[in-house]
């Protein structure tokens, strides 16, 4: 028997929040009646995806052959997750099961087994899938039957083009400065897996640099509370914050954003005010850029690629 220990990223829930897309965490064991030997097909694809309210990437999957179907590609989430009428859909049997924590609540959620999930001809076979409703998620992205989380997607190096809207698989490394993610976090001294952590220093807002969770559905981005231990100046200390009225989380507008050499400016940076406990300081979108080169195998990303 197999014992996981699971960070399925998110911070409070949606309905809660309008930042991001979907908020949980997985924080206790997740016991599997035996290990899922992922095996992975490689290609060149280019695939094309909708953009969802600016910023949202809506891909068509199949999964164990059928459909194909809208899953949310989203780098924020350690792990898939497909709902539970897609699963009946599916039968595909369960394996184990899953404590979901949110703001709101606990609550147990059953872990499925996948035989093989594909976007355009990359695939990942015998892959473990969270079965939740995503009443919250759905609410914002109407139609989507699941999220294709890092378990998926760190099996591949990728290119989002938000421009021409699409996604291009394992093609070679575009030009352009090579920023370091880290792939592994901690949380309550726990190591987290499947993520996307990178450096970022946001001007007037934080004292230096800071990490970030580097994803692909968050709106806008996003600090949370100060922990003891971080650089982040009070958020609502001076004249650059002020209040957005929603859950008293404050706004700094106009903000910088620097990652390696590339800035972004004019950015409206929320400091969310809940008792956030989480493996990084805050959210990066990746919407904020024309377009970013994500590479699992070499650790590393290129933001706004000049090819």
């Amino acid at each position: 028997m197999q014992i996981a220990s699971l960070l399925l990223s998110r911070c409070c829930c949606f309905l809660r929040c309008p930042l991001s897309a979907f908020r949980l965490l997985i924080l206790s064991a997740l016991v599997l009646p035996s290990a899922l030997a992922a095996q992975v097909k490689q290609s060149h694809d280019i695939i094309s995806f909708r953009l969802h309210d600016t910023y949202l990437i809506m891909v068509q999957a199949k999964v164990n052959g059928t459909g194909p179907f809208i899953f949310l590609l989203d780098t924020g989430s350690t792990h898939t997750v497909i709902d539970p009428g897609l699963a009946r859909q599916l039968q595909a049997p369960v394996i184990g099961e899953a404590s979901l924590v949110t703001v709101s609540d606990v609550r147990k959620d059953r872990l499925a087994r996948l035989r093989e999930i594909r976007v355009g001809d990359s695939g990942v076979s015998e892959l473990g899938a969270i079965i939740d409703r995503m009443d919250e998620i759905k609410l914002r992205a109407p139609g989507i039957r699941g999220v294709l989380g890092e378990d998926f997607l760190s099996e591949f190096d990728f290119l989002i083009d938000y421009h021409a809207r699409t996604l291009r698989f394992d093609g070679e490394a575009p030009a352009g400065e090579r920023c370091r993610i880290e792939t592994i976090g901690r949380f309550r001294d726990m190591p987290t897996t499947n993520r996307l952590l990178i450096d970022a220093d946001l001007r007037d807002v934080s004292r230096g640099t800071v990490q970030l969770q580097l994803d692909t559905a968050a709106r806008l981005p996003e600090l949370f509370p100060v922990r003891p231990g971080t650089s982040l100046s009070q958020p609502w200390a001076g004249s650059m914050a002020f209040s957005s009225g929603l859950n008293g989380s404050r706004i700094h507008p106009h903000t910088t954003i620097r990652v390696g050499t590339t800035l972004v400016s004019d950015q409206d940076v929320v400091q969310s005010r809940r008792g956030v406990a989480f493996d990084a300081v805050g959210l990066l979108p990746t919407s904020i850029f024309h377009s970013i080169y994500i590479s699992h195998s070499g650790g590393f990303v290129i933001l706004n690629p000049t090819n």
